[in-house]
């Protein structure tokens, strides 16, 4: 693993519901994971984003969320510039007052600042929804 990344918005004393998703783009590979504890909160997400090819490009990996009206809200890119077969791995946490009824990774290879290649996982469900 990489380094680690926490922001902290919101806790729980225990989980209420953990789920699994990835997305595969074109030298870009990645995996996450959310609990939530309300419509309004995940209070545990983790994610990863390994480079997959030999290319020179960078890859990034983000979660976006999706509220009840299925307005798809994105957050910040982390990075993973350590090179190919390198994979690093994040844990954050979000609120959203308009509500947090899904959520999911997008993943990309980039140059510079442009995408290449990207994907997205399916939607994982808010129970609490």
């Amino acid at each position: 693993m990489g380094a680690a990344v926490v922001a902290a918005l919101a806790f729980a004393a225990s989980p209420a519901s953990a789920a699994d998703v990835s997305a595969s783009a074109s030298g870009a590979r990645g995996w996450g994971s959310f609990d939530y504890n309300s419509t309004t909160s995940a209070y545990s997400i983790h994610m990863e984003v390994q480079d997959t090819k030999a290319d020179g490009h960078h890859v990034r990996i983000r979660v976006q969320s999706q509220d009840a009206l299925h307005n798809v809200s994105s957050y910040a890119w982390r990075y993973n510039y350590n090179g190919y077969g390198a994979t690093l791995g994040w844990n954050t946490s979000l609120t959203d007052s308009n509500g947090i009824a899904a959520l999911r990774i997008q993943v990309c290879t980039f140059e510079g600042d442009t995408p290449l290649s990207c994907d997205t996982s399916s939607w994982d469900d808010n129970p609490y929804f």
